[in-house]
């Protein structure tokens, strides 16, 4: 399996604007360059994606294999592998996220669609899965809020504002969704807005320590 290896001559203005084709590479992708850097169609890779620097597609960003960026992984389209996907700042992504392994990053996760991993999720910011379903077979964990906007699907436990930081409040806590269909609250305040469709008393619900109250 070959290596693509990009580096600073392959871009301008931090654009990339080398000869290689990124959209169907035989193998993996490495961008040595550090720092911001920006794709103007989308990548897909038989191999791993590794960068040094930020990671920023117009398009999908895909692997067969793991996906990592030392900066952040955004997306205008989806962004998906099928091992881990890891970043030391945001994964951002326009479409979907999905993993076959786990979903961690050191700042937060965002999606316009769902967010779904076959392991856990881990951000130390918020997670947001503004369009749909998040979703993990193991463990969800937020140093911030967590937001879906219809259903949490978790094998294990959840956890929201978990953060250190001595603003962490009571608003950095919220695990909001439509309905939790499964998965323990380890720690954070559950409001379950109810789903399209289906009948609403009109007010959201919270639970605490496994009490129900009504939000006014």
């Amino acid at each position: 399996m070959k290596t693509i290896k990009l580096t600073e001559k392959d871009f301008k203005n931090d654009i990339y604007c080398g000869k290689e084709d990124l959209t169907n590479i035989d193998g993996n992708l490495e961008i040595e360059k550090s720092g911001y850097c920006r794709f103007e169609g989308g990548i897909s890779a038989k191999g791993d994606i590794f960068a040094e620097g930020d990671i920023s597609a117009k398009g999908h960003i895909s692997a067969e294999g793991y996906i990592s960026a030392k900066g952040g992984i955004f997306a205008k389209g989806d962004i998906s592998a099928e091992g881990d996907i890891s970043a030391k700042g945001h994964i951002s992504a326009e479409g979907d996220i999905f993993a076959e392994g786990g979903i961690f990053a050191e700042g937060g996760i965002f999606a316009e669609g769902h967010i779904s991993a076959e392991g856990g999720i881990f951000a130390e910011g918020d997670i947001s899965a503004k369009g749909g379903i998040l979703k993990a077979i193991y463990g969800i964990t937020a140093g911030l809020k967590i937001f879906a906007k219809t259903k949490i699907e978790c094998g294990m436990r959840i956890f929201a504002g978990v953060a250190p930081w001595s603003w962490v409040g009571k608003e950095q806590r919220e695990i909001k969704c439509g309905k939790l269909v499964s998965g323990e609250i380890g720690f954070g305040d559950l409001i379950e807005t109810g789903l399209e469709g289906e009948e609403k008393s009109g007010e959201d619900i919270i639970i605490l320590n496994g009490i129900k109250y009504k939000k006014l």
